[in-house]
């Protein structure tokens, strides 16, 4: 009776760890670029996510898609995130709402739209995955930026704030402006930040 027992232990030891395996092994799979794009509807945000800081710059990170675009703590987070995600990609993909780069166009503010919202709602959760603003070397960092990044801090802006263009270029009314706010631009909502700190509000 006790080596039976001990035996099932084992095997249900064996099978868990083949089965935690597995869904490691399906989870890491799912969660890359390449396996995104199978589906043609991704290649149109692959090009305009090619041309941001996110994919090329000068430190060579890569964030890759679901860095971005799926919370990785806790790990439950994590699965449920992916697996809601996949499956409203999926259905959007075999009823063909994004069929067309015509289709695409014309719903990517309103897809940007609910991606912002999200980050807002989360303080921008997934941003903070990667970005620590304890960490941040200020010196090294633009005027304006070195001005405005402590201000937006003491105001409580979140990150997707000032850079909704960072993923995939301007959209709607960023259209106009470049992936990262100007120098300019930057200035003039640091000094708007400073008004609201200076006056109390």
């Amino acid at each position: 009776m006790k080596w039976a027992a001990l035996g099932l232990v084992a095997v249900g030891g064996v099978i868990g760890l083949a089965v935690a395996g597995a869904t490691t092994t399906v989870v890491e799979k799912t969660g890359t670029n390449e396996f995104c794009l199978a589906c043609h509807e991704m290649s149109w945000p692959q090009e305009t996510y090619t041309q941001q800081a996110h994919y090329k710059n000068a430190s060579g990170v890569r964030a890759p898609c679901i860095t971005c675009h799926v919370d990785s703590h806790p790990w439950t987070d994590y699965l449920w995130g992916k697996a809601t995600a996949g499956a409203k990609d999926v259905w959007g993909h075999f009823t063909g709402k994004l069929s067309t780069r015509e289709e695409y166009d014309a719903k990517r503010e309103e897809m940007s739209e609910q991606v912002w919202a999200y980050l807002e709602r989360t303080d921008s959760e997934t941003c903070r995955s990667c970005h620590d603003e304890a960490a941040m070397a200020l010196e090294k960092q633009s005027p304006a930026a070195q001005f405005a990044h402590p201000q937006a801090q003491a105001a409580n802006l979140t990150c997707i704030s000032c850079h909704k263009g960072i993923g995939h270029g301007p959209v709607g009314d960023e259209a106009a402006a470049a992936a990262h706010r100007p120098a300019k631009e930057m200035a003039d909502l640091a000094g708007e930040l400073t008004d609201v700190l200076g006056s109390g509000k």
